[in-house]
């Protein structure tokens, strides 16, 4: 009989203990779902953010573009002027250091960018109807030249020689409405022409000043040598800073009344 009742009371104490064991199994299963629930939840976070870190790199690829400080637009900008690439412009040697950012301007007269402040750019071309131009330095973009304001060029110091003094006369020829005429520059003197000799400073830092004294003294005597088509060009080197300029000429040009 006692062998029986302990048997009964062992058996309960098993049963008990199993089903203490099975409510805890089921306790740990459940934080185990749980925890890896909130792992998978984590896991969604982290991803959502990627993604929308992948967005904003191809949302900066697709902005503003900057090529050794000359900012190029996404998208071209407001058309605040007619087409610039019309207008005539002259061979000039300047440069444009951007104290700000500077607009630049395609040839349609679109606003497709900026210059970044320091940045320096080399002016090739000059109009008198307020614009100057460079040659794009950017490999890929179709533009040949882009526009500036020509108010904010500065002029390389110019020295005053043979090459310039051509270049210059070059220049006010075509500035000045002599540019349908054309003109033959020799590379040498030939006998039978005559000469016209005038005197100036030897340098100039501004370049539209330089051609300006070229057209008042090169008309100021009896001759104009712009009335023959035929020109060459010497210099040479006078005392305290200024040049002694030759311009040889003949073949006189029968102008239209």
């Amino acid at each position: 009989m006692k062998k029986r009742v302990v048997i009964v009371l062992l058996t309960g104490l098993v049963i008990a203990s199993l089903a203490g064991c099975g409510a805890k199994a089921d306790a740990t299963d459940q934080e185990v779902s749980e925890s890896s629930s909130a792992e998978t939840e984590t896991d969604d976070e982290i991803t959502d953010e990627e993604v929308v870190g992948d967005d904003t790199e191809d949302e900066e690829e697709l902005g503003d573009t900057n090529y050794n400080g000359i900012i190029l637009f996404a998208e071209k900008e407001s058309k605040d002027f007619d087409a610039l690439d019309e207008i005539e412009y002259t061979s000039y040697n300047g440069y444009l250091t951007a104290e700000s950012y500077v607009p630049i301007l395609d040839g349609d007269g679109y606003w497709i960018g900026s210059i970044e402040p320091g940045t320096t750019v080399s002016i090739t071309g000059m109009s008198t109807d307020l614009w100057a131009r460079f040659e794009n330095p950017i490999e890929g973009i179709d533009y040949d030249y882009l526009y500036v304001r020509n108010e904010m060029v500065t002029s390389e110091r110019i020295h005053l020689n043979a090459t310039t003094m051509k270049e210059g006369l070059e220049n006010y020829i075509n500035t000045y409405g002599f540019e349908e005429i054309e003109y033959t520059f020799l590379n040498e003197n030939a006998s039978d022409m005559e000469f016209y000799e005038f005197r100036m400073d030897s340098e100039y830092e501004d370049q539209m000043m330089y051609e300006y004294w070229i057209g008042e003294l090169i008309s100021d005597g009896n001759v104009n040598p712009l009335h023959y088509g035929t020109l060459y060009i010497e210099c040479e080197e006078d005392t305290d800073g200024w040049i002694i300029c030759r311009v040889y000429y003949k073949d006189l040009i029968e102008f239209e009344n």
